[in-house]
């Protein structure tokens, strides 16, 4: 089983990376590819589509050391990258009839044909506005304004109304007292109209039933709320749909194998399979074992969803080895199978 890399070209082009191939056994020139997607198991063809029937790619390797690779364009690229929580199986064939299939993991930096028109247009929009940048305007210093004689002789001349108010003063604090005065003494009517009014009804009993009957048929938050990965959810829409929303509540590793079991006995097979996947391919290495026993004829339940399947067990027995070097169950059962 070989290992596929998407890795950026060297310049970085959006559209262009380099595949790289390790542990081909095969030969280099003349080889086909063909490039399989888990999802709905399409293949892309030489126009980036995924279709129904199986295609292979004609194409020649070149030799790095140890390795080898190749440099794919845009129909390739976009088609890879526009979905990167799937998983691609790879297969080579030579001309002599060596064959083998990989699993492909694409590095970060691999950019779509789309990014080069975006920076592009950024790129025109930093020129446009750097050659019409106008030069700083400098604002001309204030002059200080001269007043005439007669404005400076009024601002010092005093004004009456401002003298008589002042002189009012006292009596405004006189009013204030007398205000307060006032306010005190409606303070402690009301103190007093409360004092009466608690020692007339203290001895009457407080009836509660109306109130704690609605209480009591208030409905639990729990009950009224059902999960967004409960079985009721798989049944009332699309596949699509259910797993998106059950994957937006952030559910755990264990509840997402529960939600698992739970779509394969109610026969929710493409749920199952999808959930599978894309926990998989995310990196979780208990799902992606799981996931592996569905397939390994040796575990496979042959009346479940999965039918038995040894390259695909390989396939995800050879991702989790490639994640965790020390699963010693993932190489013991891939080895076992390669015989």
């Amino acid at each position: 089983m070989f290992i596929a890399e998407l890795k950026p070209e060297s310049t970085a082009r959006p559209g262009y990376a380099l595949l790289t191939i390790r542990n081909w056994e095969g030969d280099t020139e003349s080889v086909s590819l063909s490039i399989q997607r888990n999802q709905d198991n399409g293949f892309l063809n030489e126009q980036g589509e995924w279709v129904g029937n199986a295609f292979q790619h004609q194409l020649s390797l070149e030799e790095n050391g140890d390795d080898c690779h190749i440099l794919l364009g845009k129909n390739f690229v976009d088609a890879l990258i526009g979905h990167q929580q799937m998983s691609y199986r790879l297969t080579l064939k030579d001309q002599d009839g060596t064959q083998d299939i990989g699993a492909l993991s694409i590095h970060s930096g691999v950019l779509s044909s789309l990014a080069e028109g975006q920076s592009e247009a950024l790129k025109s929009s930093a020129d446009l506005q750097t050659s019409h940048a106008a030069a700083p305007i400098i604002a001309p210093e204030p002059e200080t304004p001269v007043l005439p004689e007669a404005v400076i002789a009024e601002s010092v001349i005093p004004h009456p109304e401002i003298e008589a108010t002042i002189s009012e003063t006292p009596a405004s604090r006189n009013k204030s007292k007398a205000g307060i005065i006032t306010l005190i003494i409606i303070l402690l009517l009301i103190i007093a109209g409360a004092l009466a009014w608690f020692l007339l009804f203290k001895d009457k009993p407080t009836d509660t039933s109306v109130e704690s009957a609605p209480m009591a048929a208030t409905p639990s938050l729990n009950t009224a709320i059902p999960g967004a990965c409960s079985v009721e959810k798989m049944h009332s829409g699309s596949a699509v749909d259910f797993v998106k929303t059950c994957l937006l509540s952030q559910p755990s590793g264990a509840e997402i194998i529960t939600v698992i079991n739970a779509a394969k006995d109610n026969q929710q097979c493409d749920i199952a399979q999808r959930l599978y996947a894309y926990k998989a391919q995310s990196g979780d290495n208990t799902i992606a074992m799981q996931y592996a026993r569905e397939y390994d004829p040796e575990t496979a339940n042959k009346a479940g969803c999965f039918a038995t399947d040894k390259e695909t067990a390989m396939y995800w027995y050879e991702t989790v080895a490639n994640n965790d070097p020390q699963n010693k169950e993932a190489r013991a059962r891939l080895n076992a199978l390669k015989k």
